[in-house]
């Protein structure tokens, strides 16, 4: 049995494995693991002990405040980032800059300039992880009605995601009422900008987001 709930301070760790592990996934990363350990590229462990910091923070955009853990069977087996974007550009104002020096040399650029990803009316999944041994097995979808349900909860009417043109992963989210709304740049890279628009809270969701 999948089940979802916020993060806490314990969980920072695998939080910020996820972020990494995300970063790793993408296309535009792969130099970066390529070159992790050759001098020119902090170490992986350099890499966790910022971003655990980060994630350990109240109020960054990667904090465990903003992050809801999947377990099956009890077992952590997932994790997603999910922000209103009435707090997006706070957080990542806070946050990026401490992120300044692996972004700049893993992305070739820095983040002042970069496209919003999240807007106000919106809730923003910046990254989803999964355990690679609990993949394919519901989590991933899981946590996206999640956070459908959390968006309605508090009076949001938008989901947004940002995916990669050529990556698998849209074929999920179309399933699940995503459509896509716009190309958006993201450290130098295009991306598409999905969006699902929620209708109201059905009377069994109100009774499930008394536990949100």
């Amino acid at each position: 049995m999948i089940t979802i709930r916020r993060a806490e301070i314990k969980d920072v760790a695998y939080i910020a494995e996820g972020i990494f592990n995300a970063f790793l996934l993408e296309d535009n990363a792969i130099v970066l693991e390529n070159r992790i350990g050759e001098g020119s590229i902090p170490l992986r462990e350099k890499w966790m002990e910022i971003l655990t910091g980060v994630c350990a923070q109240a109020d960054t955009h990667y904090s465990y405040t903003n992050t809801f853990i999947a377990e099956l069977d009890g077992e952590i087996a997932g994790m997603m980032i999910a922000v209103d974007g009435r707090n997006y550009r706070f957080q990542r104002e806070k946050m990026y800059p401490q992120l300044k020096s692996l972004f700049d040399i893993a992305f070739g650029m820095g983040w002042e300039d970069m496209e919003d990803e999240a807007k106000l009316g919106e809730f923003y999944i910046d990254s989803l992880s999964v355990s690679q041994m609990y993949r394919n097995r519901g989590v991933g979808t899981a946590l996206i009605e999640h956070a459908k349900l959390q968006a309605k909860a508090l009076g949001i009417e938008r989901v947004t995601l940002a995916v990669e043109p050529m990556n698998s992963a849209k074929i999920l989210y179309q399933r699940m009422g995503f459509e896509f709304e716009r190309e958006i740049v993201i450290f130098n890279e295009v991306y598409h900008l999905y969006m699902n628009g929620l209708e109201s809270l059905t009377a069994n969701e109100v009774n499930q987001t008394k536990f949100l």
